[in-house]
């Protein structure tokens, strides 16, 4: 049902001294590159989870936390947060035995990114299916007051599954996705990823072709649908949230606002999108598709340098 903002892999190539940058940046480094999906998706970033309330994030009540928690949180998240992530694995390996959520949702949540990186397609499976494995068990040890992270990355790997299994088997898991994300924000309301994954989930039942359309009535007697203007309000909350904070999620806004016919403002957000930092796999993608629309429109390269 859902699928990864990103698409094959690129790498940079410079001509001269007086390539534009639309040039320069219609291929990207091998390393950010991802493997694609089908052909509707969530686009689940690579960018860190915004900063929880030290209550809900630590999961106060787990009683399985290994001992200087707080300072191996503080050291994954940071290596997460700059995008080293055998770095950050390296660290979280040693406690995938636990049963500490908190340690084991950002276990799954490195484990997946790693199988985002994959360039072969069976690894990436495999690893896929790993983090799964990690996330259910990070949800059958929550702690009495929730975990945020588990539900996040449970709703985040629960559609990966999906997608490995088929259009049909990610159409079943979509409601199961999203009230995973929804649980997410009932345990914190101002992650600003888990505002805009919603959005994706949203914009592709709005955008969901016939052939799609008819599967997922043969599922469910009333199968998930939804509209532009839904998508349209979770994004922008996201945005409101922290401003600027991913460039897949500037980019669905543009995506919308060209579903709506609102050219200009579309414009506007694959410019903004475009000019956003590449750092991770999904930037990269993200950055070559809004140079597409931007070409598509006819936008010269001073418009945007």
């Amino acid at each position: 049902m859902f699928k990864r903002a990103a698409s094959s892999g690129f790498r940079f190539a410079f001509k001269n001294s007086t390539t534009s940058k639309f040039q320069r940046f219609k291929q990207v480094p091998k390393l950010l590159a991802i493997t694609g999906g089908a052909s509707m998706g969530i686009a689940f970033f690579g960018k860190a989870e915004e900063k929880k309330p030290e209550n809900l994030e630590q999961g106060t009540g787990n009683s399985e936390k290994p001992k200087n928690f707080d300072l191996i949180v503080q050291n994954a998240d940071e290596l997460y947060d700059n995008y080293l992530i055998d770095n950050c694995y390296n660290i979280l390996k040693k406690f995938e035995s636990s049963k500490c959520s908190e340690l084991l949702w950002r276990l799954a949540r490195v484990v997946c990114e790693k199988g985002k990186l994959a360039k072969d397609p069976n690894e990436r499976k495999e690893l896929i299916l790993e983090a799964y494995q990690i996330i259910k068990k990070a949800l059958e040890n929550e702690p009495k007051e929730g975990c945020f992270g588990a539900h996040k990355w449970y709703a985040i790997l629960l559609d990966y599954v999906g997608e490995i299994e088929g259009n049909k088997s990610r159409i079943e898991k979509s409601f199961l996705v999203r009230e995973h994300l929804e649980k997410a924000l009932s345990y914190f309301e101002n992650d600003p990823t888990t505002w805009h994954i919603l959005g994706v989930w949203h914009f592709s039942f709005a955008n969901m072709g016939y052939a799609t359309r008819m599967v997922a009535k043969a599922i469910f007697a009333t199968p998930p649908s939804s509209t532009y203007q839904d998508a349209l309000h979770y994004f922008l909350k996201a945005e409101q949230i922290s401003p600027g904070f991913y460039s897949t999620n500037t980019y669905y806004i543009g995506e919308v606002y060209e579903k709506l016919g609102q050219k200009q403002d579309a414009i506007d957000a694959f410019k903004k999108s475009f000019k956003m930092p590449v750092v991770t796999s999904d930037d990269a993608a993200i950055h070559k598709k809004a140079y597409e629309k931007l070409k598509k429109y006819g936008v010269k390269d001073s418009e945007v340098v």
